[in-house]
Protein backbone atom coordinates (compact mmCIF):
# COMPACT_ATOMS: atom_id res chain seq x y z
CA UNK A 1 0.00 0.00 0.00
CA UNK A 2 2.75 2.50 -0.37
CA UNK A 3 1.07 3.50 -3.46
CA UNK A 4 -1.11 6.69 -3.13
CA UNK A 5 -3.21 5.57 -6.94
CA UNK A 6 -3.42 2.56 -5.25
CA UNK A 7 -4.98 3.93 -2.19
CA UNK A 8 -6.86 5.89 -3.86
CA UNK A 9 -8.68 3.44 -6.01
CA UNK A 10 -9.58 1.52 -3.17
CA UNK A 11 -11.26 4.72 -1.53
CA UNK A 12 -13.04 5.44 -4.59
CA UNK A 13 -14.27 1.23 -4.74
CA UNK A 14 -15.51 1.58 -1.84
CA UNK A 15 -17.46 4.80 -2.07
CA UNK A 16 -18.94 3.24 -5.40
CA UNK A 17 -19.86 0.29 -3.21
CA UNK A 18 -21.27 2.76 -1.01
CA UNK A 19 -23.78 4.73 -3.94
CA UNK A 20 -24.49 0.78 -5.08
CA UNK A 21 -26.49 0.22 -1.98
CA UNK A 22 -27.82 3.45 -1.29
CA UNK A 23 -29.18 3.77 -5.51
CA UNK A 24 -30.61 0.16 -4.29
CA UNK A 25 -32.44 0.99 -1.67
CA UNK A 26 -34.15 4.27 -2.86
CA UNK A 27 -34.42 2.34 -6.26
CA UNK A 28 -36.72 -0.01 -4.61
CA UNK A 29 -38.50 2.18 -2.19
CA UNK A 30 -39.86 4.54 -4.53
CA UNK A 31 -40.18 2.58 -7.48
CA UNK A 32 -43.84 2.47 -8.42
CA UNK A 33 -45.49 -0.99 -7.52
CA UNK A 34 -48.13 -1.12 -10.43
CA UNK A 35 -45.64 -1.25 -12.91
CA UNK A 36 -43.67 -3.89 -11.08
CA UNK A 37 -46.70 -6.32 -11.02
CA UNK A 38 -47.56 -5.69 -14.15
CA UNK A 39 -43.94 -6.59 -14.97
CA UNK A 40 -44.16 -9.59 -12.87
CA UNK A 41 -47.17 -10.68 -14.50
CA UNK A 42 -45.50 -10.82 -17.47
CA UNK A 43 -43.03 -12.77 -16.36
CA UNK A 44 -40.21 -10.73 -15.45
CA UNK A 45 -38.42 -12.74 -12.87
CA UNK A 46 -36.70 -9.23 -11.62
CA UNK A 47 -39.67 -7.10 -11.42
CA UNK A 48 -40.76 -10.28 -9.17
CA UNK A 49 -37.71 -10.43 -7.06
CA UNK A 50 -37.90 -6.48 -6.81
CA UNK A 51 -41.56 -6.41 -5.85
CA UNK A 52 -40.64 -9.08 -3.14
CA UNK A 53 -37.90 -6.81 -1.57
CA UNK A 54 -39.88 -4.03 -1.84
CA UNK A 55 -42.60 -5.74 0.07
CA UNK A 56 -40.46 -6.67 2.80
CA UNK A 57 -39.08 -2.76 3.46
CA UNK A 58 -37.85 -3.54 7.50
CA UNK A 59 -35.41 -6.26 6.34
CA UNK A 60 -34.26 -4.58 3.13
CA UNK A 61 -33.32 -1.80 4.84
CA UNK A 62 -31.43 -3.75 7.33
CA UNK A 63 -29.39 -5.03 5.13
CA UNK A 64 -28.96 -2.09 2.98
CA UNK A 65 -28.01 -0.43 6.38
CA UNK A 66 -25.63 -3.07 6.98
CA UNK A 67 -23.76 -2.75 4.06
CA UNK A 68 -23.52 1.08 4.15
CA UNK A 69 -22.08 0.93 7.50
CA UNK A 70 -19.70 -1.64 7.11
CA UNK A 71 -18.48 0.04 3.96
CA UNK A 72 -18.50 3.47 5.71
CA UNK A 73 -16.83 2.39 8.94
CA UNK A 74 -13.96 0.29 6.11
CA UNK A 75 -13.31 3.52 3.95
CA UNK A 76 -12.83 5.58 7.32
CA UNK A 77 -10.07 3.47 9.04
CA UNK A 78 -8.55 2.68 5.36
CA UNK A 79 -8.14 6.64 4.42
CA UNK A 80 -6.88 7.77 7.81
CA UNK A 81 -4.35 5.45 8.10
CA UNK A 82 -3.59 5.04 4.58
CA UNK A 83 -3.45 9.00 3.31
CA UNK A 84 -2.61 10.74 6.43
CA UNK A 85 1.26 9.67 5.59
CA UNK A 86 1.26 10.64 2.20
CA UNK A 87 0.35 14.54 3.39
CA UNK A 88 1.92 14.90 6.57
CA UNK A 89 5.08 15.46 5.04
CA UNK A 90 3.92 18.59 3.05
CA UNK A 91 2.53 19.80 5.66
CA UNK A 92 5.25 19.39 8.64
CA UNK A 93 6.38 22.77 7.88
CA UNK A 94 3.43 24.82 8.01
CA UNK A 95 1.86 23.14 11.20
CA UNK A 96 4.31 22.07 13.43
CA UNK A 97 3.75 19.08 15.83
CA UNK A 98 -0.11 19.28 15.06
CA UNK A 99 0.50 18.04 11.51
CA UNK A 100 -0.90 14.66 12.77
CA UNK A 101 -4.40 16.10 13.74
CA UNK A 102 -4.87 18.63 11.01
CA UNK A 103 -3.74 15.58 8.17
CA UNK A 104 -5.89 13.75 10.01
CA UNK A 105 -9.03 16.32 9.86
CA UNK A 106 -8.11 17.07 6.16
CA UNK A 107 -8.64 13.52 5.13
CA UNK A 108 -12.00 12.90 6.99
CA UNK A 109 -13.38 16.28 5.36
CA UNK A 110 -11.87 14.86 1.71
CA UNK A 111 -13.17 11.48 2.35
CA UNK A 112 -16.90 12.51 3.50
CA UNK A 113 -17.42 15.16 0.63
CA UNK A 114 -16.59 12.16 -1.97
CA UNK A 115 -18.81 9.80 -0.41
CA UNK A 116 -21.58 12.40 -0.17
CA UNK A 117 -21.41 12.89 -3.80
CA UNK A 118 -20.20 9.81 -5.42
CA UNK A 119 -21.66 7.41 -2.40
CA UNK A 120 -24.98 9.31 -1.83
CA UNK A 121 -26.34 12.40 -4.04
CA UNK A 122 -25.42 11.03 -7.69
CA UNK A 123 -26.18 7.29 -6.85
CA UNK A 124 -29.99 8.48 -6.10
CA UNK A 125 -30.11 11.20 -8.33
CA UNK A 126 -29.47 8.33 -11.13
CA UNK A 127 -32.24 6.00 -8.69
CA UNK A 128 -35.00 8.36 -9.35
CA UNK A 129 -34.55 8.76 -13.17
CA UNK A 130 -35.70 5.34 -13.56
CA UNK A 131 -36.36 3.69 -10.03
CA UNK A 132 -38.38 0.69 -11.63
CA UNK A 133 -35.23 -0.40 -13.86
CA UNK A 134 -32.87 0.35 -11.51
CA UNK A 135 -34.76 -1.66 -8.43
CA UNK A 136 -35.01 -4.49 -11.52
CA UNK A 137 -31.26 -4.49 -12.23
CA UNK A 138 -29.88 -4.94 -8.50
CA UNK A 139 -32.95 -6.72 -6.86
CA UNK A 140 -30.73 -10.32 -7.56
CA UNK A 141 -27.84 -8.86 -5.63
CA UNK A 142 -29.82 -7.18 -3.09
CA UNK A 143 -31.58 -10.94 -2.65
CA UNK A 144 -28.60 -12.41 -2.35
CA UNK A 145 -27.08 -9.91 0.40
CA UNK A 146 -30.27 -10.28 2.40
CA UNK A 147 -30.08 -13.79 2.22
CA UNK A 148 -26.40 -13.71 3.76
CA UNK A 149 -26.86 -10.91 6.08
CA UNK A 150 -30.43 -12.15 7.44
CA UNK A 151 -29.07 -13.39 10.84
CA UNK A 152 -27.18 -10.43 11.44
CA UNK A 153 -30.46 -8.21 10.08
CA UNK A 154 -32.81 -10.10 12.15
CA UNK A 155 -30.83 -9.00 15.27
CA UNK A 156 -31.23 -5.44 14.27
CA UNK A 157 -34.91 -5.44 12.83
CA UNK A 158 -35.70 -7.35 16.16
CA UNK A 159 -33.59 -4.88 18.56
CA UNK A 160 -35.39 -2.07 16.10
CA UNK A 161 -38.77 -3.03 17.20
CA UNK A 162 -38.26 -3.65 20.64
CA UNK A 163 -36.76 0.00 21.62
CA UNK A 164 -39.71 1.37 19.45
CA UNK A 165 -42.41 -0.50 21.65
CA UNK A 166 -40.39 0.81 24.52
CA UNK A 167 -41.35 4.38 23.42
CA UNK A 168 -45.29 3.47 22.32
CA UNK A 169 -44.70 2.66 18.76
CA UNK A 170 -45.92 -0.20 17.44
CA UNK A 171 -46.32 -1.74 13.76
CA UNK A 172 -45.92 0.27 10.85
CA UNK A 173 -47.90 2.44 10.27
CA UNK A 174 -49.64 2.94 6.57
CA UNK A 175 -49.74 6.24 4.94
CA UNK A 176 -52.96 6.35 2.86
CA UNK A 177 -53.19 8.00 -0.53
CA UNK A 178 -55.24 10.66 -0.95
CA UNK A 179 -57.56 12.38 -3.76
CA UNK A 180 -54.98 15.08 -4.01
CA UNK A 181 -51.94 11.99 -4.40
CA UNK A 182 -54.11 10.61 -7.06
CA UNK A 183 -54.73 13.97 -8.71
CA UNK A 184 -51.15 14.78 -8.71
CA UNK A 185 -49.73 11.18 -10.16
CA UNK A 186 -52.30 12.26 -12.84
CA UNK A 187 -51.44 15.26 -13.43
CA UNK A 188 -47.64 14.14 -13.73
CA UNK A 189 -48.26 11.10 -16.28
CA UNK A 190 -50.29 13.80 -18.20
CA UNK A 191 -47.48 16.50 -18.56
CA UNK A 192 -45.38 12.99 -19.45
CA UNK A 193 -47.14 11.92 -21.93
CA UNK A 194 -48.16 8.75 -20.44
CA UNK A 195 -51.94 9.45 -20.15
CA UNK A 196 -53.87 11.72 -23.00
CA UNK A 197 -56.08 14.95 -21.98
CA UNK A 198 -59.14 12.70 -22.44
CA UNK A 199 -58.00 10.04 -19.89
CA UNK A 200 -56.71 12.28 -17.41
CA UNK A 201 -60.51 14.32 -17.54
CA UNK A 202 -62.07 10.77 -17.17
CA UNK A 203 -60.24 10.54 -14.25
CA UNK A 204 -60.64 13.93 -12.68
CA UNK A 205 -64.78 13.19 -13.61
CA UNK A 206 -64.56 10.04 -11.34
CA UNK A 207 -62.74 11.83 -8.57
CA UNK A 208 -65.38 14.75 -8.73
CA UNK A 209 -68.42 12.46 -8.65
CA UNK A 210 -66.94 10.91 -5.48
CA UNK A 211 -67.78 14.09 -3.77
CA UNK A 212 -71.40 14.71 -5.48
CA UNK A 213 -74.65 14.21 -3.44
CA UNK A 214 -77.70 13.22 -4.90
CA UNK A 215 -79.21 16.44 -4.65
CA UNK A 216 -76.56 17.84 -6.80
CA UNK A 217 -77.95 15.17 -9.98
CA UNK A 218 -80.57 15.19 -9.27
CA UNK A 219 -83.54 16.74 -11.87
CA UNK A 220 -85.37 18.99 -8.90
CA UNK A 221 -88.93 18.33 -8.15
CA UNK A 222 -90.61 22.01 -9.38
CA UNK A 223 -88.66 20.85 -12.79
CA UNK A 224 -90.58 16.99 -12.54
CA UNK A 225 -93.09 16.02 -14.99
CA UNK A 226 -96.05 13.67 -13.05
CA UNK A 227 -99.09 12.19 -14.03
CA UNK A 228 -102.33 12.16 -12.22
CA UNK A 229 -103.52 8.46 -11.57
CA UNK A 230 -107.00 9.47 -11.02
CA UNK A 231 -107.39 10.75 -14.64
CA UNK A 232 -108.97 7.65 -17.39
CA UNK A 233 -106.32 5.72 -19.34
CA UNK A 234 -106.67 7.63 -22.54
CA UNK A 235 -105.82 11.12 -20.86
CA UNK A 236 -103.08 9.50 -19.32
CA UNK A 237 -101.45 8.11 -22.28
CA UNK A 238 -102.17 11.16 -24.32
CA UNK A 239 -100.33 13.10 -21.94
CA UNK A 240 -97.15 10.81 -21.03
CA UNK A 241 -97.25 10.66 -25.11
CA UNK A 242 -97.69 14.79 -25.36
CA UNK A 243 -94.41 15.33 -22.91
CA UNK A 244 -92.18 12.84 -24.34
CA UNK A 245 -90.60 11.15 -21.38
CA UNK A 246 -90.34 7.35 -20.90
CA UNK A 247 -91.07 7.71 -17.41
CA UNK A 248 -93.15 9.55 -14.67
CA UNK A 249 -93.69 9.45 -11.18
CA UNK A 250 -97.19 8.89 -10.40
CA UNK A 251 -99.53 9.92 -7.79
CA UNK A 252 -102.98 10.75 -6.10
CA UNK A 253 -105.09 12.84 -4.51
CA UNK A 254 -102.32 15.27 -5.03
CA UNK A 255 -98.66 15.59 -6.10
CA UNK A 256 -97.27 14.68 -2.59
CA UNK A 257 -99.14 11.59 -2.44
CA UNK A 258 -96.85 9.47 -5.07
CA UNK A 259 -97.58 6.03 -5.40
CA UNK A 260 -95.45 4.83 -7.67
CA UNK A 261 -93.35 5.31 -10.97
CA UNK A 262 -94.56 4.44 -14.75
CA UNK A 263 -93.14 3.63 -17.87
CA UNK A 264 -94.34 5.41 -20.79
CA UNK A 265 -94.37 1.43 -22.85
CA UNK A 266 -96.00 0.01 -19.63
CA UNK A 267 -98.84 2.55 -20.30
CA UNK A 268 -99.88 1.81 -23.83
CA UNK A 269 -99.84 -1.90 -22.79
CA UNK A 270 -102.60 -0.81 -20.08
CA UNK A 271 -104.29 1.17 -22.91
CA UNK A 272 -104.77 -1.73 -25.31
CA UNK A 273 -106.13 -3.89 -22.53
CA UNK A 274 -108.96 -2.63 -21.13
CA UNK A 275 -108.99 -4.96 -18.48
CA UNK A 276 -105.70 -4.64 -17.55
CA UNK A 277 -105.74 -1.71 -14.64
CA UNK A 278 -102.91 1.06 -14.42
CA UNK A 279 -101.78 0.04 -11.17
CA UNK A 280 -100.10 -3.33 -12.19
CA UNK A 281 -98.32 -1.42 -14.63
CA UNK A 282 -96.70 0.44 -12.12
CA UNK A 283 -93.71 -0.02 -10.48
CA UNK A 284 -92.59 0.59 -6.59
CA UNK A 285 -89.94 3.55 -6.48
CA UNK A 286 -86.91 3.15 -4.94
CA UNK A 287 -86.58 6.23 -2.83
CA UNK A 288 -83.15 7.62 -1.65
CA UNK A 289 -82.42 10.71 0.71
CA UNK A 290 -80.84 14.12 -1.05
CA UNK A 291 -77.72 13.90 1.30
CA UNK A 292 -77.50 10.24 -0.02
CA UNK A 293 -73.60 9.98 -2.29
CA UNK A 294 -74.17 10.27 -6.09
CA UNK A 295 -71.86 6.77 -6.13
CA UNK A 296 -73.68 4.84 -3.81
CA UNK A 297 -76.84 5.44 -5.71
CA UNK A 298 -75.72 4.57 -8.77
CA UNK A 299 -74.50 1.07 -6.82
CA UNK A 300 -78.01 1.02 -5.21
CA UNK A 301 -79.87 1.30 -8.69
CA UNK A 302 -77.14 -1.33 -10.16
CA UNK A 303 -78.08 -3.81 -7.19
CA UNK A 304 -81.79 -3.11 -7.34
CA UNK A 305 -81.60 -3.22 -11.30
CA UNK A 306 -83.62 -0.27 -11.36
CA UNK A 307 -83.02 2.84 -13.47
CA UNK A 308 -84.45 5.83 -11.84
CA UNK A 309 -84.99 7.05 -7.65
CA UNK A 310 -87.36 9.28 -6.11
CA UNK A 311 -85.12 11.81 -3.79
CA UNK A 312 -86.96 12.60 -0.41
CA UNK A 313 -85.65 15.65 1.63
CA UNK A 314 -85.14 15.06 5.55
CA UNK A 315 -88.96 15.49 6.47
CA UNK A 316 -89.56 12.21 3.57
CA UNK A 317 -91.31 14.79 1.10
CA UNK A 318 -90.30 14.27 -2.44
CA UNK A 319 -87.39 16.43 -3.44
CA UNK A 320 -86.68 15.37 -7.16
CA UNK A 321 -86.08 12.66 -9.26
CA UNK A 322 -82.42 10.52 -10.01
CA UNK A 323 -81.67 8.42 -12.72
CA UNK A 324 -78.79 6.02 -14.01
CA UNK A 325 -78.41 8.42 -16.83
CA UNK A 326 -78.45 11.61 -14.79
CA UNK A 327 -74.96 9.75 -12.48
CA UNK A 328 -73.62 8.12 -15.64
CA UNK A 329 -73.86 11.54 -17.44
CA UNK A 330 -71.71 13.25 -14.41
CA UNK A 331 -68.58 10.51 -14.80
CA UNK A 332 -68.51 10.43 -18.81
CA UNK A 333 -70.31 13.42 -19.69
CA UNK A 334 -73.27 14.58 -20.82
CA UNK A 335 -74.98 13.42 -24.54
CA UNK A 336 -76.66 15.57 -26.49
CA UNK A 337 -77.26 18.44 -28.41
CA UNK A 338 -74.98 20.74 -28.54
CA UNK A 339 -76.71 23.26 -29.57
CA UNK A 340 -78.95 22.69 -26.25
CA UNK A 341 -75.67 22.33 -24.07
CA UNK A 342 -74.77 25.68 -25.53
CA UNK A 343 -78.06 28.02 -24.22
CA UNK A 344 -76.84 26.56 -20.36
CA UNK A 345 -73.50 29.14 -20.27
CA UNK A 346 -73.15 31.91 -23.04
CA UNK A 347 -70.72 34.41 -23.26
CA UNK A 348 -71.68 37.43 -24.54
CA UNK A 349 -69.40 39.78 -26.96
CA UNK A 350 -69.00 42.16 -23.98
CA UNK A 351 -67.97 39.67 -21.29
CA UNK A 352 -71.05 38.65 -19.43
CA UNK A 353 -72.63 35.54 -19.18
CA UNK A 354 -76.36 34.43 -20.12
CA UNK A 355 -76.86 31.92 -17.81
CA UNK A 356 -79.75 29.15 -17.37
CA UNK A 357 -81.26 29.26 -13.98
CA UNK A 358 -81.15 25.01 -13.92
CA UNK A 359 -76.53 25.28 -14.14
CA UNK A 360 -75.34 23.19 -11.42
CA UNK A 361 -72.80 25.09 -9.11
CA UNK A 362 -70.23 22.72 -9.61
CA UNK A 363 -70.21 22.94 -13.41
CA UNK A 364 -70.65 26.75 -13.15
CA UNK A 365 -67.82 27.39 -10.26
CA UNK A 366 -65.29 25.43 -13.37
CA UNK A 367 -65.59 28.47 -15.55
CA UNK A 368 -66.87 31.43 -13.10
CA UNK A 369 -65.40 31.85 -9.81
CA UNK A 370 -68.57 32.98 -8.14
CA UNK A 371 -67.88 34.03 -4.46
CA UNK A 372 -68.72 31.06 -1.89
CA UNK A 373 -72.17 31.03 -0.41
CA UNK A 374 -73.66 28.04 1.70
CA UNK A 375 -73.30 25.36 -0.54
CA UNK A 376 -75.56 22.98 1.17
CA UNK A 377 -78.83 25.29 0.80
CA UNK A 378 -78.34 24.98 -3.04
CA UNK A 379 -76.65 23.03 -6.04
CA UNK A 380 -78.28 25.28 -8.90
CA UNK A 381 -77.25 28.95 -9.86
CA UNK A 382 -81.06 29.60 -9.24
CA UNK A 383 -80.63 28.66 -5.92
CA UNK A 384 -77.61 30.44 -5.24
CA UNK A 385 -79.38 33.70 -6.21
CA UNK A 386 -82.72 33.08 -3.89
CA UNK A 387 -80.24 32.34 -1.32
CA UNK A 388 -79.55 35.90 -1.34
CA UNK A 389 -82.76 37.12 -2.35
CA UNK A 390 -84.46 35.20 0.60
CA UNK A 391 -87.44 35.38 -1.91
CA UNK A 392 -88.68 35.10 -5.73
CA UNK A 393 -87.30 37.88 -7.45
CA UNK A 394 -88.84 39.68 -9.94
CA UNK A 395 -87.62 40.53 -13.83
CA UNK A 396 -84.90 42.89 -13.86
CA UNK A 397 -84.09 42.46 -10.16
CA UNK A 398 -80.35 42.83 -9.58
CA UNK A 399 -78.05 41.07 -6.75
CA UNK A 400 -74.45 42.16 -6.31
CA UNK A 401 -71.80 39.87 -4.39
CA UNK A 402 -68.45 40.65 -3.93
CA UNK A 403 -67.68 42.60 -7.56
CA UNK A 404 -70.04 40.49 -9.05
CA UNK A 405 -73.88 41.34 -10.36
CA UNK A 406 -76.37 38.74 -11.21
CA UNK A 407 -79.53 40.24 -12.78
CA UNK A 408 -83.00 38.15 -13.30
CA UNK A 409 -83.58 37.95 -16.96
CA UNK A 410 -86.33 35.78 -17.18
CA UNK A 411 -88.95 33.79 -15.06
CA UNK A 412 -90.87 30.44 -15.99
CA UNK A 413 -94.07 30.78 -13.32
CA UNK A 414 -91.93 31.29 -9.51
CA UNK A 415 -88.38 29.63 -11.48
CA UNK A 416 -85.82 31.93 -12.20
CA UNK A 417 -85.23 30.73 -15.82
CA UNK A 418 -82.20 32.56 -17.69
CA UNK A 419 -80.03 35.36 -15.41
CA UNK A 420 -77.05 37.73 -16.31
CA UNK A 421 -73.84 37.37 -14.96
CA UNK A 422 -71.62 40.23 -15.21
CA UNK A 423 -67.80 39.46 -13.53
CA UNK A 424 -65.72 42.48 -11.95
CA UNK A 425 -63.86 44.66 -13.94
CA UNK A 426 -60.95 42.76 -15.24
CA UNK A 427 -62.18 38.90 -14.83
CA UNK A 428 -60.85 36.52 -16.87
CA UNK A 429 -62.79 33.18 -16.54
CA UNK A 430 -60.77 30.06 -16.59
CA UNK A 431 -61.62 28.33 -19.76
CA UNK A 432 -59.71 31.65 -21.40
CA UNK A 433 -57.13 31.17 -19.09
CA UNK A 434 -56.84 27.39 -20.02
CA UNK A 435 -56.34 28.85 -23.58
CA UNK A 436 -60.10 27.96 -25.29
CA UNK A 437 -61.39 31.60 -25.62
CA UNK A 438 -64.66 29.98 -27.65
CA UNK A 439 -68.59 30.33 -26.45
CA UNK A 440 -68.71 27.79 -23.40
CA UNK A 441 -71.10 24.91 -23.42
CA UNK A 442 -72.17 22.85 -20.61
CA UNK A 443 -75.12 21.44 -19.08
CA UNK A 444 -77.32 20.80 -15.26
CA UNK A 445 -76.44 17.36 -13.99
Amino acid sequence: MDSPLFVIAVIVVLTLANGLFASSELALVSARRSRLEGLAEEGNRAAKLALDLSERPGALLATVQVGITLIGTINSIFAGENLVRFIEPGLRPYFGSATGTVSYVLIVLLVTFVSLVLGELAPKRLALRDPEGLAMRVAPLMALLEAVTRPIVWVLDRTATLLLRLVGVRGERQQDVTEEDVRALVEQATESGSLEAGESELIERVLRFNDRRVREVMTPRVELVMLDLDQPVPSLLENALHLGHSRYPVYTNGPDNIVGLLRRDDLLAVALDPNLPVASAMREPLYVPESAWANDVLMQLNESKQYEALVVDEYGDLAGMVTANDLISELVGVFGDEREEAEMLVRRPDGSFLADGALAMHDLREILALPAGDEEAFTTLAGYVLSHTGSIPNVGERIEVDGWTLEVVDLDGRRIDRLLIVPPEGYVSEDIRAGNPSDISTRPS
